[in-house]
């Protein structure tokens, strides 16, 4: 199996259908059959979701901020693509890539290059952020089971969407028998648009707003990162604190301080405790003074104010 160079990705069509059929897909809910336990299976599955892409794709993909087994790496991989954002590997290349050019020419999704419509979901459509460059993921394409989910990343979902069906349809758990249609819509459907929203909203509110009630700026980072308010760290399993992640963006935790919920950093800790995971990469102590001292989170750098204009 090849590994170098350039994966060739589906065509443009494909990936905006698909885009497309999620959101249409999900306004059924206001006309399929209802049941609490849908209900709750859709959070429970919304939740699986986030913490697949924001724990496996992001922390450990991305940045390696905790180290685990070959197996349990697979597993989260399938975990990621099966959340419908495609590969693991595209993933942790374009999320580098925004690291190295965060806010500047060469950014994927900067509100500040592009604006917030082309941040928010413009650029999953755009011809040039379709391929997956290997060269630039050398330390995951060295594995061919890991380069081989990313290229068929659109098989996990489907496979979760059959078996949510026929869960649905043929046992009781969602409430009763026959709800086959209502828990695709409930719980693949409308956890998977929701999950691809929270991705959407710390790539484009995380960035190039002022400080105030919604977000703040703790570190002085030489973009327009923002830590956005406490609420989006539930969504976001902590994805939301955006400002600390570009500040240290290895560590395994993106709450930096005991106040900062990261729901995602509580479930490693948990994996951790048995033996799942290991070397959680914790925030320099360094960091964390700098964090406390700054006060940088009452105000935004003349520089910064001047490019959100």
């Amino acid at each position: 199996m090849k590994t170098t160079g350039i994966q060739q990705a589906e065509s443009l069509a494909v990936v905006r259908f698909r885009i497309y059929l999620v959101h249409i897909a999900s306004l059924a809910v206001f006309i399929v059959p209802f049941t609490w336990p849908l209900l709750i299976a859709a959070i429970v599955s919304f939740f699986i979701r986030v913490f697949s892409w924001e724990a496996g794709s992001h922390r450990y993909f991305s940045h390696h901020a905790f180290r685990t087994s070959r197996v349990f790496q697979f597993v989260l991989a399938a975990m990621a693509a099966a959340a419908a954002q495609r590969g693991p590997i595209w993933w942790a290349a374009n999320h580098r890539k925004h690291h190295r050019h965060s806010d500047q020419p060469g950014d994927p999704h900067s509100p500040v290059q592009r604006g917030s419509m082309y941040a928010y979901m413009g650029w999953l459509m755009d011809q040039d952020n379709l391929n997956t460059d290997l060269d630039a993921v050398k330390d995951l394409a060295r594995f061919p089971e890991l380069v081989w989910i990313n290229k068929y990343h659109y098989l996990f979902p489907y496979l979760l969407l059959v078996g949510i069906y026929v869960v649905g349809q043929y046992t009781a758990l969602f409430g009763r028998t026959g709800l086959g249609i209502s828990a695709v819509v409930w719980v693949f459907f409308l956890s998977t648009l929701l999950s691809l929203h929270s991705t959407f909203v710390v790539n484009t509110f995380a960035h190039a707003r002022k400080p105030g009630w919604l977000n703040n700026r703790r570190f002085d980072t030489p973009d327009t990162t923002t830590n956005l308010t406490w609420l989006m760290s539930i969504p976001t399993m902590g994805a939301s604190f955006h400002n600390n992640h570009h500040r240290y963006m290895n560590a395994a935790r993106a709450g930096f301080y005991w106040w900062e919920l990261d729901l995602t950093y509580y479930v490693l800790r948990v994996l951790a405790l048995l033996g799942i995971v290991w070397d959680l990469h914790p925030v320099p102590a360094k960091v964390l003074e700098e964090g406390m001292a700054g006060g940088v989170s009452e105000r935004v750098s003349e520089a910064v104010t001047d490019e959100v204009k």
